[in-house]
């Protein structure tokens, strides 16, 4: 590869010495040199070069001396690195450098043998540095793309993995499955900014609860929502934290529908099945456009329990695994159950068998 070097010195003669010494480095194409005569020349160079790697700068320079540059030069400190060349004599100035950032220094008269070590050096520190900033960039976008899907604290581990999600499997996960009440009569009365902000409003209440209660969003289906406990990795409370969630959805649902009251807004209303049972997680799609996905029966029977809300006249449907399971896991969530009531053998869309099920009282 080749290094952008510039080299600030008002001695004319320098720039010739330069290119004849380093001749040989030129002609392989492994330096580009540039050129400037003080410190406010070689800060325009900088500016308008983002390529320039490396500056070689002299201490002594009329209009803006090095010491002053390497203050200028400090927002490019990821950038580019800096050398100082100054007399041997100069310790106090060398040392002033060296604590405004420079990377190395070279001594008057200079050794060109000594400048090319020192250089190639410095350039092989800022290919460390700039390597390890963009690991750190895919780092910070990885946990930002999956900061949207997971807690914070499960989208950090997850991200320093090479293998988020690890290889296709089955496991126990608990399904949680909310959609709004009557969202296409509602958005058929308001302006399309409107229905996108009300949307935007309740994924973003409901998000936080989810992420709360260690769960994981799947996806947002218009105005409804897909969210799994126990993905990536099963825990020890997955049905009882869906079950707590859903029990905080509904209420964090309540105290935004008193501040919509208040302001003239229509009310919203949610219908929420939750199931528990086996489901396949993998990747899916085409090696053009490819997604983590949890897919199974268990996910389309917590869909269908959830259109039984209208029918069943409850905002929450809860599946009698789902029940059962929150029971054995430690008793943590008996307080989530407080209010639910066992109305029997349902039958559901797409199943042939029955689904045993719970509801929640409307008062409650």
């Amino acid at each position: 590869m080749t290094a952008k070097i510039l080299i600030v010195d008002d001695e004319q003669d320098l720039q010739e010495l330069v290119r004849r010494k380093f001749r040989r480095e030129i002609r392989r194409g492994e330096f580009i040199f540039s050129f400037a005569g003080d410190g406010v020349e070689a800060l325009e160079q900088v500016r308008a070069d983002p390529e320039i790697e490396l500056v070689v700068s002299d201490i002594n320079m009329p209009r803006m001396d090095g010491l002053t540059l390497l203050d200028e030069l400090g927002p490019y400190e990821e950038q580019l690195k800096t050398l100082i060349i100054s007399a041997y004599g100069d310790m106090d100035n060398i040392r002033a450098a060296m604590n405004r950032g420079a990377f190395d220094f070279v001594t008057k008269p200079i050794d060109f043998h000594d400048l090319l070590i020192t250089m190639k050096r410095s350039l092989d520190q800022l290919d460390v540095l700039k390597e390890a900033m963009e690991l750190r960039s895919k780092a910070e976008q990885a946990q930002g793309n999956l900061a949207r899907y997971f807690p914070p604290h499960i989208a950090r581990e997850l991200a320093t993995r090479d293998q988020p999600f690890g290889p296709p499997r089955e496991q126990a996960v608990g399904v949680l499955f909310a959609d709004i009440r009557d969202f296409t009569a509602m958005s058929e009365a308001m302006a399309p900014a409107e229905v996108l902000e009300m949307l935007r409003g309740f994924h973003g209440l409901m998000e936080a609860v989810v992420f709360k209660w260690g769960g994981t969003l799947e996806k947002y289906i218009g105005d409804a929502l897909l969210a799994t406990f126990g993905v990536p990795e099963t825990g020890a409370r997955d049905a009882g934290n869906a079950l707590f969630c859903a029990r905080e959805m509904l209420t964090v649902l309540a105290d935004w529908n008193a501040e919509r009251r208040a302001e003239g807004l229509r009310e919203i209303g949610v219908g929420i099945g939750l199931h528990y049972g086996p489901a396949v997680l993998g990747d899916i799609g085409s090696e053009r456009c490819m997604a983590f996905a949890v897919i199974g029966d268990t996910i389309n029977t917590a869909s269908r329990l959830q259109s039984l809300t209208r029918g069943l006249d409850t905002d929450l449907v809860v599946s009698a695994e789902l029940m059962d399971r929150s029971t054995q896991e430690d008793g943590a969530a008996d307080d989530a159950a407080v209010g639910l009531s066992f109305v029997g053998e349902q039958r559901v869309k797409g199943r042939n068998e029955t689904v045993r099920v719970f509801t929640l009282s409307p008062s409650v």
